[in-house]
C-alpha cells in the first residue's frame, strides 16, 4: 500500500516540474527544492523526527539507486530509512 503522503496534494510540486519541463512522476535528488519539498511533507507526517534525520534518509535513498527515482518508490525508501 502506498504511503499516505502520496495521496496528498502535490500540485505545487507537479506544476513546478511541468514548468521546468521535467517528469512529474520522478523525484530528482539534484534539485534542492525537490529535496526541501519532500522533507517538508515528511515533517508534517513525522513531527517527532528531526529535519536532519529526514534529510539523511533522503540522501541515503538518493545514493541507493540510479536517478531518476519513481516518486512512489522513493518515498517508500525514505520512510523505511527514517
Amino acid at each position: 500500500m502506498a504511503h499516505p503522503i502520496l495521496y496528498e496534494d502535490w500540485s505545487d510540486y507537479d506544476n513546478r516540474k511541468i514548468k521546468e519541463s521535467k517528469n512529474i512522476s520522478k523525484f530528482s535528488c539534484d534539485d534542492r527544492w525537490e529535496v526541501e519539498y519532500l522533507a517538508d511533507k515528511l515533517k508534517k507526517h513525522y513531527p517527532q523526527k528531526s529535519r536532519q534525520l529526514i534529510l539523511e534518509a533522503i540522501s541515503k535513498c538518493c545514493h541507493k539507486s540510479d536517478a531518476p527515482h519513481s516518486r512512489e518508490i522513493f518515498v517508500e525508501c525514505v520512510t523505511s530509512n527514517m
